[in-house]
C-alpha cells in the first residue's frame, strides 16, 4: 500500500509554508540593509556602504575631474564590497544548507566590528567593514544573489503588475516596504543611539543566523543543498 507524504513536508502541502518562510527571510535581509542605509544618509553622505550605484556615479565624477584624492576612498569601498560578496559566495558554496547561518554570522561580526570605529561622521575605517557586511548579506541566499537590491524588485513589480500577477507583484512590493520599514527603524534608533545603532543591526543579523541554523537542524542537519 503506497505511503502518502506527510502534509507540510513534501509536495504541494509544504510549498506554501516554505514560500512564506522564504519571503519572510528575504524581507528581513532587506530590512537590515534599509536600517544600515539610513545610517549612511545621516553619518556618511559622501561615501555609501550599502548600495554601490551611488558610489559608482561618485567615482566616475571624481575620475572625470582627475580628483584622485576623492576617487581613492570611493574605489576602496567598492572593492571592499566586491571582495566581501565574493568571499561570502565562496563560503556559501562550501557550507551547503548552512549558507544563510554562516553568511549572516559573518555580517553580524563585520557590523559589530565597525562600531568601535564609528563616530558622528563615519570614517572610512568604519565604512569598510560596513560595506563588506552589505556585500556579504547579498550572498546569504544562494537562489537570490543581490537580494537587497530594491531597484530590481521595483522593476519586477512593474512587470508583474503589467502581467496581472498579484503574487509576483506582492513579492516585489514586500521588498520595497521592508526597505522602508528598515530605514525608518534605523532612523528612529539613530536619533537615540547614533552610530551605535549598528549594534542593533548586527544583533538582527546574529538572530537571523541563529534562526537559519535552527531551521537546518530541524530539517535534518547539514546535508548539502542542491
Amino acid at each position: 500500500m503506497p505511503v502518502r507524504p506527510e502534509p507540510g513536508r513534501d509536495g504541494k502541502h509544504g510549498a506554501a509554508p516554505r514560500a512564506a518562510l522564504d519571503m519572510a527571510a528575504i524581507a528581513a535581509l532587506v530590512f537590515l540593509a534599509g536600517a544600515t542605509d539610513a545610517l549612511m544618509v545621516t553619518h556618511s553622505r559622501d561615501l555609501l556602504a550599502v548600495y554601490m550605484t551611488g558610489n559608482s556615479s561618485k567615482l566616475a565624477h571624481a575620475l572625470a575631474r582627475a580628483d584622485w584624492r576623492a576617487a581613492a576612498p570611493i574605489a576602496t569601498v567598492i572593492l571592499c564590497f566586491v571582495a566581501a560578496t565574493t568571499l561570502a559566495a565562496l563560503l556559501g558554496r562550501h557550507c551547503g544548507r548552512w549558507r544563510p547561518a554562516v553568511v549572516l554570522l559573518l555580517v553580524a561580526a563585520l557590523l559589530a566590528g565597525a562600531v568601535p570605529l564609528a563616530g558622528e561622521k563615519l570614517p572610512i575605517l568604519a565604512l569598510l567593514p560596513i560595506a563588506a557586511a552589505m556585500g556579504a548579506i547579498n550572498q546569504a541566499r544562494g537562489d537570490d544573489p543581490g537580494v537587497t537590491f530594491v531597484t530590481g524588485a521595483l522593476v519586477r513589480l512593474g512587470r508583474a503588475l503589467a502581467e496581472g500577477s498579484a503574487a509576483k507583484a506582492g513579492a516585489g512590493l514586500l521588498r520595497w516596504l521592508a526597505l522602508l520599514a528598515g530605514a525608518a527603524a534605523g532612523a528612529l534608533l539613530d536619533a537615540r543611539h547614533g552610530p551605535a545603532t549598528l549594534l542593533f543591526v548586527a544583533a538582527g543579523a546574529a538572530i537571523g543566523a541563529a534562526l537559519a541554523a535552527l531551521r537546518v537542524v530541524m530539517r535534518g542537519g547539514a546535508a548539502e543543498a542542491g
